[in-house]
């Protein structure tokens, strides 16, 4: 039995929501609650490893970019006590009438991510920020499964949460470590 649509909703669901089983309604409705990972504290490793993959993507070597992905990437799997998952960084972006791939996550065995450094038309390295993102999406579809024990990983509003949150924790530290010294005031 389908769940039904309630009276007042706090939002309205998707449309395709009515059409999942119940099972897939309550993994769906299950995502849609977890907005944030809770006691999750960017390691001291996790933050060397960011200023890594943030220098190698000034580079553009794919080399580099590969090496820090995958740092950083299994850092953050210690971090969340999950095993470490393949990922693996490409060249230029695939690209149709729709648009660019930018990440994929492949729930294989084992399961993957794959990512694209540079953009499809110009084959510019992507801006850090969108990298991150990218690889950050990704990482929450593999955490859906590994961390939350989820039967299927949807685009919920709180699976973009989460994302967001993982972008803001690591890029905060990211900020911190670039931050200037306040003028005229010091600590001896």
């Amino acid at each position: 039995m389908l769940l039904s649509k309630p009276d007042a909703p706090p939002r309205p669901l998707p449309a395709f929501f009515y059409k999942l089983s119940m099972r897939s309604q309550r993994c769906y409705l299950k995502s849609d609650s977890i907005a944030r990972f809770e006691d999750f504290a960017p390691s001291i490793e996790a933050n060397r490893r960011l200023a890594d993959l943030m220098t190698a993507l000034e580079s553009g070597t794919l080399r580099e970019v590969q090496q820090c992905t995958l740092g950083l990437m299994t850092e953050l799997c210690l971090v969340f006590r999950v095993p470490a998952i393949r990922i693996e960084v490409r060249g230029v972006r695939p690209h149709n009438a729709r648009g660019e791939l930018h990440g994929l996550f492949r729930l294989s065995k084992p399961p993957e991510i794959l990512l694209w450094m540079r953009t499809a038309r110009r084959h510019e390295v992507v801006k850090p920020r969108t990298f991150l993102r990218t690889m950050f999406h990704e990482l929450c579809h593999y955490l859906d499964y590994s961390l939350f024990k989820m039967e299927d990983s949807f685009h919920t509003m709180g699976f973009f949460k989460r994302e967001s949150f993982l972008v803001r924790s690591l890029l905060a530290i990211e900020k911190k470590a670039k931050k200037p010294p306040v003028p005229g005031f010091r600590i001896d």
